[in-house]
């Protein structure tokens, strides 16, 4: 089973969403985000269940899609780190943490 790290970025991004979910109810942002760490935490067992992302720029980059938003993470052996996650709309290569991205 592979060791899952978050990067600062994808806390960020998980507590903002979680923000914005509960502008209309925080009962839903609680449920809306166990449901995303435990997408994650499928990751740990199965981290190739992702799509690869710029395959022709990063070997290892994919993505795991829950309802509107990107789980975009790196797995190399026994290590799955969590870039960023993000709404689908939001275009992959203007997302900061992608461009500072290096395997």
């Amino acid at each position: 089973m592979a060791k899952l790290i978050y990067s600062t970025p994808s806390l960020k991004d998980i507590e903002s969403i979680k923000n914005f979910i509960s502008a209309d109810s925080a009962a839903n942002a609680h449920r809306f985000i166990k449901i995303i760490r435990a997408r994650i935490t499928i990751l740990k067992k199965y981290p190739e269940i992702g799509k690869p992302v710029y395959p022709e720029k990063y070997s290892n980059l994919r993505q795991l899609l829950y309802k509107s938003y990107r789980i975009i993470y790196h797995f190399s052996d026994d290590e799955v780190k969590i870039i960023t996650v993000h709404h689908q709309s939001r275009l992959i290569e203007n997302i900061q943490a992608i461009k500072e991205y290096k395997e």
